[in-house]
This record gives structure tokens, sequence and C-alpha cells, in this order.
């Protein structure tokens, strides 16, 4: 176990466990969803999030939400003791993000080589690319460096569509 000295720098998270009624199957998948839409990872069973003042209030109203689904949930504020358990979680929300990141910057590319023909309705896809953008930006609660690649991206992608007159982003 690690040993801490003078104030002590452990963060704080909001640990949700709980079951769902196995049928229907919509609500666990739900319930499911709603917790990945935040970012939360998941560590020895235990859904897991960094503890903030905004994700504290979205949980609780998932909370509410998935009790009113018939689940029993209930939501813990962690502190781990050891800080490589703490750095074990904090990796895995680095690693999800980065995928994440990865995923949507190969989105990026492939929208940014189909600039040069018309996209033929597909205007929307740039929107919806910057949308998923703002929501992978939020889950990056540890600040990865892929997101500066995607940030670009969307930059360079922005600028060719205005350039060629498609101002639809």
């Amino acid at each position: 176990m690690a040993e801490r000295t003078g104030r002590d720098t452990r963060r704080t998270w909001l640990g949700i466990t709980y079951t769902a009624p196995a049928k229907p199957s919509r609500a666990r998948v739900y319930i499911w969803r709603k917790l990945k839409e935040l970012g939360a990872e998941y560590y020895h069973g235990m859904a897991m999030v960094p503890q903030t003042p905004k994700l504290q209030e979205s949980i609780k109203k998932l909370t509410a939400r998935m009790r009113e689904l018939g689940a029993e949930v209930s939501v813990l504020e962690i502190r781990f003791v050891d800080l490589q358990d703490e750095e074990k979680v904090v990796s895995q929300f680095k690693r999800q993000a980065e995928n994440d990141f990865r995923e949507l910057f190969l989105d990026f590319a492939r929208l940014y080589e189909e600039l040069g023909e018309p996209l033929d309705g597909e205007e929307d896809q740039g929107r919806m690319l910057r949308r998923r953008y703002g929501k992978v930006r939020s889950r990056d609660f540890f600040h990865v460096e892929e997101e500066l690649n995607v940030s670009g991206a969307l930059a360079q992608l922005a600028e060719e569509l205005q350039a060629g007159g498609l101002e639809r982003l």
C-alpha cells in the first residue's frame, strides 16, 4: 500500500452499484447506456465516475430513473486507500477516452477525405461529428493527448468546408 504524507490528495469517486430486473431487458440496457454516456467505467463490477458537482447531479437524476425502472441502486462516495488501485482506475478512464478520441479522429478523417465530393445530404454528418466530439470531450476527465488531434482535425475540417463554400458545420 502506498504511504501518504501531509495533505490527502486522493480523489473522491462516485461508485454506483445496482441490480436491475432481468425482464424487460430494456431497463438494464438503458441503465448501462446512460452510465456510459456519463463516462462511467466499471471496476470490479461497480460503475465509477470521478465526483464532480455536475456528475453528482446527473447520477442523482439517473438513480431516480433507475428506481422507477425497478432497479435497486446505491451510490457510494469512494476514496481509494491504495494509490496503485486508484491509478488503475484512472488508467482505465484514460484508455477509454483515448479510444473514443481515436475513433472520432478516424471518422473526421473519413469525412475530410470526402470533401472533394458533394456531401449529398451528408452535411448532417459534420454536425453529428461535432456533437460527438463534445460528448467525448465531456467524458475525458483526465485530459488525454488524443483530444488535441481531434480538436485540430475539427478545425481543419471546418476550414476546408468554409474554403469550399460548404458552411454547413
